[in-house]
């Protein structure tokens, strides 16, 4: 898909990634989070390496590289940690081209980019602590109550996701990074809890997950079920 170029660069467009330098990515390809941040790198041309480890069986090893012992953090040529899968794109938009931008700078525009990313986001991060109820509880121990708090979250999240969804990308007329959040989460989601995830309900909402995930920047950095299989995760009983 040829992107559209945006309006205009930033104005304080900030450092400029090295394109030609080798940066490292921690972290799987199970994760939205981790995922965003590399569809990104694939998107802006980055060459990178990667680092898989997991937030669980590698704690001592993530704590040494970011102090949340969280994923993913992009480690830059100089062994610079940049945390966070929100800021590594927002390093990246500073120092990319204008017509390869992520970030629209139409007014009506970004705002809507602005709530579908945040609602993609918010929907892997409910969809991820749903999931720890059941992957990382004993059998019995799951706080039922918080569980269905979750579900209701996640399940709003996806009836205004799907009244917003479109055909190819969602907002303007090129791909933002509200179509990274959303896909990104909406295969999570689909993979890890498909129980909750209704492709036919949610129709107009997987198409666009699919539309996305056929693109190569996604293709480059698709969902790994072997890498969390790898390191412990295992489906609800």
């Amino acid at each position: 898909m040829t992107q559209i170029p945006s309006n205009q660069a930033p104005s304080n467009p900030g450092p400029r990634p090295e394109t030609n330098a080798v940066m490292k990515l921690v972290g799987q390809y199970d994760s939205p989070f981790v995922r965003r941040a590399a569809i990104a790198l694939h998107h802006h041309g980055v060459a990178f390496e990667r680092h898989v480890i997991s937030t669980f069986a590698h704690l001592d090893e993530n704590l040494a590289i970011n102090p949340l012992g969280k994923v993913p953090t992009l480690l830059l040529s100089d062994g610079t940690p940049v945390f966070d899968s929100r800021l590594i794109v927002e390093y990246l938009e500073a120092g990319a081209a204008a017509e390869k931008r992520l970030t629209v700078s139409d007014p009506a525009d970004y705002i809507a980019m602005l709530q579908l990313e945040a609602v993609g986001i918010g929907l892997a991060e409910k969809t991820y602590e749903r999931g720890i109820e059941f992957a990382r509880r004993a059998p019995g121990t799951q706080d039922m109550a918080w569980v269905e708090r979750l579900e209701r979250q996640i399940a709003s999240s996806l009836v205004w996701l799907e009244a917003r969804s479109r055909p190819g990308t969602l907002v303007s007329d090129r791909l933002t990074r509200a179509d990274l959040a959303v896909a990104t989460a909406a295969t999570f989601l689909s993979e890890k809890q498909p129980q909750l995830y209704d492709r036919e309900r949610y129709k107009g909402l997987d198409g666009h997950r699919r539309f996305c995930e056929a693109l190569p920047s996604f293709e480059a950095a698709a969902y790994s079920a072997s890498e969390a299989k790898a390191t412990g995760w295992r489906p609800e009983p």
